[in-house]
This record gives C-alpha cells, sequence and structure tokens, in this order.
C-alpha cells in the first residue's frame, strides 16, 4: 500500500506536469484544482460543494521539490508503519490522518480569514509519523524519541524548502498519535483484520474516485478562465 500511494502521488504530479506544466515552484491554481486540490476563501469554502477535496487534495503536489520530500517521507515512514501494523491499518492512519490535517487547516484559515490553496500529503506523513510515535510509546520503546527528533527535523526542512501548512500538520500528528497507541493496545486484532482491510479496500476506491470527481468539476474550469483573461496563464 505504501507503493501503491507513492504511485498515484507521482502520477498525479505526471498528470499536472503533462497537461499544465509544473515548474520547480509550482503549478497554477486552476491545474492544482483541476487534480483536487483544496481552496479555501472567507465566507467560501469549497469543501461544502465538493467534500471529497479532502481526499483528493492528498495526492496533489505544486512541484519537484514538494514531491520529491513528500515522496521520500511516504516511502520511510509509510513502510516502517505498514511493516509495524499492516497494509490495512497503514491505509486508514494514512488516510484519516490527512484528512484530518486539512480539516483542521480549513478550520485555521477560515478562522484568519485568509484565502488559500493547499494540497500534498504532508498531513498523512504527520500522522504516520504520530502514528509510529504513538506505538512505540505505548510499547516502550524508546526508538519513539528518535522519531521524535526526525519529526522536529522533517519540520525544519519543509519550512525551509517549501512553504508549509503547519495546521494540516500538526492535524496529521495530533490524530496519528492516539491511532497508533490504540492499535498497539487492541487486543485480539486479528478478529477486527477482515472489516479492517474492507474500510482500506473502500479508502483506497475512494483515494482514486476523489481525483476523478475533482477533475469532472466544473470549478477549475472557471477559473482557468479567469487566468486566462487575466494573462497569468496561455
Amino acid at each position: 500500500m505504501t507503493k501503491l500511494y507513492l504511485g498515484l502521488c507521482v502520477l498525479v504530479f505526471a498528470l499536472t506536469s503533462v497537461s499544465g506544466g509544473v515548474s520547480l515552484l509550482g503549478l497554477s491554481n486552476s491545474e492544482a484544482l483541476r487534480w483536487g486540490a483544496l481552496f479555501y476563501a472567507p465566507g467560501a469554502r469549497l469543501t461544502r460543494q465538493e467534500p471529497w477535496r479532502y481526499l483528493s487534495a492528498m495526492f496533489v503536489h505544486s512541484g519537484l521539490l514538494h514531491i520529491f520530500f513528500n515522496g521520500t517521507a511516504l516511502w520511510d515512514f509509510g513502510r516502517a508503519t505498514e511493516r509495524r501494523l499492516g497494509s490495512a491499518r497503514f491505509v486508514i492512519v494514512f488516510i484519516l490522518t490527512g484528512v484530518a490535517g486539512f480539516v483542521l487547516s480549513e478550520l485555521w484559515y477560515s478562522w484568519r480569514a485568509v484565502a488559500a490553496t493547499t494540497l500534498g500529503a504532508s498531513g498523512g506523513l504527520f500522522g504516520l509519523i504520530g502514528c509510529l510515535i504513538g506505538y512505540l510509546y505505548a510499547r516502550k520503546d524508546p526508538v519513539w524519541k528518535d522519531f521524535l527528533i526526525r519529526v522536529v527535523v522533517f519540520s525544519a526542512i519543509l519550512a525551509i524548502a517549501l512553504p508549509v501548512n503547519n495546521a494540516a500538520h500538526f492535524g496529521g500528528f495530533a490524530c496519528g498519535v492516539p491511532l497508533g497507541y490504540l492499535f498497539y493496545r487492541e487486543r485480539r486484532p486479528w478478529r477486527r483484520n477482515a472489516v479492517l482491510a474492507v474500510i482500506a479496500g473502500l479508502l483506497v476506491l475512494a483515494s482514486f474516485a476523489s481525483i476523478g470527481l475533482s477533475y469532472a468539476s466544473p470549478v477549475w474550469r472557471a477559473v482557468r478562465q479567469a487566468e486566462i483573461e487575466r494573462g497569468m496563464i496561455h
């Protein structure tokens, strides 16, 4: 599942590159919205009409640096989580924490009355890190401290290299820690394996469907037309 989600992120990045062009630093708002990004504006929440964007936004990345850092982190922390919890629980943690991060992000931007476009897997990545810390802490494994240091380092690198959404990072991390703790404390976890596998399968299908729904949305076309009229793109 780590490979699948890394592949999905790379696929969407390739599609943005082919369809609208992507640079080292970013892409246009319309192209980001086309593939599933979230947009917040005072008094206007796009997610009220298109709630699937809480999910699709996880797989859209704004540039080469963005996909490189997030892809590397997903490969690292995703495999570590999947080895310990299994594929189904990995999917559930990654998706739930990513969505939780964007929900908190939307609340934050709404409270500040700031317009913003946000995207990327980092909320889910911080969720995976939080999950690992919660899991290792529950089993009294001192390695959890090493993972906490990696959080600080990863956050610092992102803050230096890219404009970051700290609210999404915090929301994902805060959701991931208790999930990791609870998954370690599960009694007879094999009894839930079949149910969790079904839930994970549905989340995988929803991940692909959310991108298709975003592509079919009229919102990005309207934004692109406005960008053309303003001479922002050709």
